[in-house]
């Protein structure tokens, strides 16, 4: 870092991420709504495409491809996925260090990709202006690489030249740790309210006029005959008159524990529907759209900016999350959609058959475009398209 200084900012603060927050990960409705995200990121297609007067082909044979299948040895794609969604919902802001080897020819090989989770982060500048990013870790640990040997996935991406979040960085989660708050403290009143009622079920009321010490011993009596009476009643004479408390709790209406629910859902996107899981297809497709896909497209192209170079990107190389497992349609939909695509030839019949869950035909046999009910097939199970098998 010898040399190094703060790298400059137009806003005029500091280029400092301030330590990453983990607080409002104690909420469960925080919890629950994060969750519903990270499920949804681990259903992405991770691909190495190569797009060229719009023909898109699938790489699969470079050192992208092989690591957007198994991204390192301690995790599987759908783990890396869940990971780094948890952390950016948290702090607005994930690296991932690509590891590579250069061979003799100079050609960058990738070897995994790895989530970071540093305690601070700073951009810093040399003499010359390039970028370095210094990180230090809560094991004190302390790191400075050249930002462009660095993923930085950022959301609300604005206020800060450097970071996502707020002017300094990270999540600014005031409006949201009051209203977590204020909702903690709904429901500790509740609690409290129905352990007060469980507690109090009658009122016992002497119809003569005792002094202290007799009042004491009443209540004396009264606490014994509770606890000597198996039969669940009290008995007393003709001098007390007891009083029954019917149950029926009512501390907080449905409407206001919806509005807490709501408001403290939308931070991150996600609806009631969501989180219960009974949500329409209209309410899937407007979730995707309003909280997922906007965070897709920025991941894939922050990997591509630093895993691919420039004469790759010149050829139309990029890292695209493919969501097509991520499930919109209800079997009704599914049904009306395979009868308008099967028979216009718009479907594989493995396309067609995964459609409805299940697995490809063996042997390739699925690899063929189905053309309808009424499509005739030769002895090798293969039909004609523009001529061609």
């Amino acid at each position: 870092k010898t040399g190094m200084k703060n790298a400059p900012t137009m806003s005029g603060g500091a280029p400092f991420l301030t330590p990453f927050g983990d607080n409002i990960y104690a909420s469960d409705i925080i919890v629950q709504s994060i969750r519903c995200k990270a499920n949804e990121f681990k259903k992405l297609d991770p691909r190495h495409i190569a797009n060229k007067d719009g023909t898109v082909t699938t790489i699969t044979d470079s050192s992208v491809a092989r690591i957007l299948r198994r991204p390192n040895e301690y995790m599987t794609m759908a783990d890396f996925l869940e990971k780094i969604t948890v952390l950016l919902e948290l702090n607005k802001n994930v690296f991932i260090y690509p590891a590579y080897y250069m061979t003799k020819g100079g050609q960058k090989i990738f070897t995994g990709i790895y989530p970071l989770k540093p305690a601070t982060v700073s951009y810093m500048a040399d003499e010359s202006g390039k970028l370095f990013i210094n990180m230090t870790f809560n094991n004190g640990y302390e790191t400075t690489l050249p930002s462009d040997q660095l993923v930085h996935w950022r959301k609300d991406y604005g206020v800060n030249d450097y970071f996502g979040g707020g002017m300094f960085g990270g999540d600014d989660n005031t409006g949201l740790l009051t209203m977590l708050r204020r909702y903690d403290q709904l429901t500790q009143s509740i609690a409290k309210a129905l352990e007060v009622s469980c507690k109090i079920n009658g009122i016992v009321k002497y119809n003569t006029y005792h002094g202290d010490d007799q009042l004491e011993k009443s209540r004396e009596q009264f606490e014994a005959d509770l606890k000597n009476n198996e039969s669940g009643i009290l008995f007393t004479d003709l001098s007390t008159e007891y009083t029954n408390i019917p149950r029926d709790v009512k501390v907080v209406d449905g409407e206001t524990l919806k509005f807490y629910y709501d408001t403290i859902l939308r931070a991150n996107g996600t609806s009631l529907a969501i989180l219960n899981g009974d949500y329409t297809k209209a309410q899937k497709e407007a979730y995707y759209e309003h909280a997922l896909e906007a965070d897709i497209k920025a991941l894939g192209q922050a990997m591509s900016k630093v895993m691919l170079t420039e004469r790759e990107s010149s050829f139309g190389n990029e890292i695209v999350l493919y969501p097509n497992d991520i499930n919109f349609m209800s079997m009704e939909n599914k049904i009306a959609f395979a009868q308008i695509a099967m028979p216009s030839g718009s479907l594989m019949k493995d396309e067609f058959r995964e459609l409805f869950g299940y697995p490809p035909l063996p042997n390739g046999q699925g690899q063929v475009i189905a053309q309808g009910y009424n499509n005739l097939l030769d002895e090798n199970n293969k039909n004609k398209l523009n001529g061609q098998e």
